[in-house]
């Protein structure tokens, strides 16, 4: 048993980041982004590609690192889920501040549901005036990013519901999904509006 506390505890600390001192959250925001990565790099290299009807070779590409990225994403939420309720089982604090799963999750799910808005700022006038590794940084990362931590600490309703209301380790789990979802929200709100400055190229 005592092995089995030792992997949840190296696994809801996403390999004891979660022990850092100063904004454990953030820095398990932050190891998310290698985490997509490797598995684009991975889904890329060895050409894990799904037949999907209606589109082109390129498009199915895409689309299947999305959904490898997505699937890995829910494993990590339910793993998150069981590897936490076996942390927190002995401790008095419902979501200790080492518990970083949460945020890796997360943030995982912000970066992989917000990287279709660069494709509407990719049709916009934008890249002709900005070059597209800033395009790249500020969509793909920063946003994403930026929003999610914003939507995490901050916690609006009904973020802050779902925080107080589900206790365990659902509870620690499900308010940075729900933080996820908030944050690709508005990125899209904001690209919209960003691109009305920027009009597609006719």
């Amino acid at each position: 048993m005592k092995y089995l506390d030792k992997i949840a505890e190296f696994i809801v600390t996403a390999c004891y980041i979660g022990k850092i001192k100063i904004a454990p959250g953030t820095f398990g925001s932050l190891i998310a982004f290698p985490i997509c990565y490797i598995i684009m790099d991975f889904s890329l290299k060895h050409q894990v590609v799904f037949y999907i009807s209606g589109y082109n070779p390129n498009e199915q590409q895409f689309l299947s690192v999305f959904l490898i990225e997505i699937l890995a994403t829910i494993i990590l939420f339910f793993a998150g889920t069981y590897f936490t309720k076996i942390y927190i089982k002995d401790t008095k604090e419902q979501d200790p501040k080492e518990v970083v799963i949460d945020e890796v999750v997360g943030q995982m799910l912000a970066i992989i549901l917000t990287s279709f808005s660069v494709i509407f700022v990719y049709s916009s006038s934008m890249p002709q005036k900005i070059d597209a590794a800033y395009i790249d940084f500020i969509f793909l990362f920063l946003m994403p990013f930026v929003l999610f931590r914003a939507f995490d600490i901050l916690k609006p309703w009904p973020i802050n519901w779902l925080d107080s209301n589900i206790k365990g380790a659902l509870g620690v789990m499900i308010d940075d999904v729900a933080a996820a979802l908030f944050a690709v929200v508005c990125q899209y709100v904001i690209v919209f509006f960003i691109i009305n400055f920027f009009p597609p190229v006719v």
